[in-house]
């Protein structure tokens, strides 16, 4: 498992939850995301290809599975 590549990360809090959005590179199947939070309660990725794109997260690592290299892949997390 390799780390995705991060080209921007957003960080702001709604409410009592903290939110972070990013602009990330997935150069192949089961790469990671540290997002920084402790918890993630919800997660949202939209690729720009329309691809497919899972994932699953445990804390706050999120792990993609795509069908290979996909490039600016918008990822919100939502967690405390």
């Amino acid at each position: 498992m390799a780390a995705v590549t991060v080209d921007r990360v957003r960080s702001l809090v709604m409410g009592n939850r903290r939110v972070k959005t990013a602009t990330v590179d997935i150069a192949a199947d089961a790469d990671t995301w540290v997002s920084g939070l402790k918890l993630i309660e919800s997660l949202s990725a939209l690729s720009e290809t329309n691809n497919a794109i899972g994932a699953t997260f445990s804390g706050g690592t999120v792990t993609f599975q795509t069908a290979g290299a996909e490039n600016n892949v918008l990822v919100q997390a939502v967690g405390i």
